[in-house]
C-alpha cells in the first residue's frame, strides 16, 4: 500500500528498535506498516504479526492516514516529532545495508555462474 511498501522491504519483519516498534505486515492488497512509540524503558509486548503492541501506553505515530483499510489505504505520519528524524535515519541505513547485501549476493551468484561455466568447459575440453 502507498507509504508502506518501501519500509516493509527495508525492515522485512516486525521488530523493536530503541523505543520504536515497527509492525511489518500485509493483507490481500499489499503491505502494511505501522510505527509505535513505546513508553521509556519498556520492551514491546507483541500482539500478533499485524497488530499493535500490547503496551497500553504505546502511541501509533505512523500508519494508515486515509483511504479504506484493506483496500485503498495510504500510510503516513500521524504525529510528528524527533522519532521521524530517528526513523528516517534508520531507514536510510537499513536501505543502504540491504542494497549492499543484494550487491554481494549478485556478485556471489555471478562468480558461481562463471565457475560452473568453467567446469563445463573443462569437462567438455577433456572429451576426445
Amino acid at each position: 500500500m502507498k507509504g508502506a511498501d518501501e519500509y516493509c522491504k527495508a525492515f522485512k519483519r516486525t521488530q523493536q528498535i530503541g523505543r520504536l516498534y515497527l509492525v511489518v505486515s500485509s493483507h490481500a492488497r499489499g503491505d502494511t506498516f505501522n510505527i509505535y512509540v513505546l513508553p521509556e524503558g519498556e520492551e514491546a509486548k507483541p500482539n500478533g504479526s499485524c497488530n499493535p503492541p500490547l503496551n497500553k501506553d504505546a502511541v501509533e505515530v505512523y500508519g494508515a492516514v486515509s483511504g479504506q483499510r484493506g483496500w485503498t489505504e495510504t500510510y503516513g505520519w500521524k504525529h510528528h516529532g524527533k522519532w521521524v528524524d530517528d526513523f528516517n535515519e534508520m531507514y536510510e541505513e537499513r536501505k543502504a545495508q540491504n542494497e549492499e547485501e543484494a550487491l554481494k549476493y549478485k556478485i556471489s551468484a555471478a562468480e558461481k555462474e562463471v565457475s560452473a561455466e568453467d567446469n563445463v568447459s573443462r569437462l567438455l575440453g577433456t572429451y576426445s
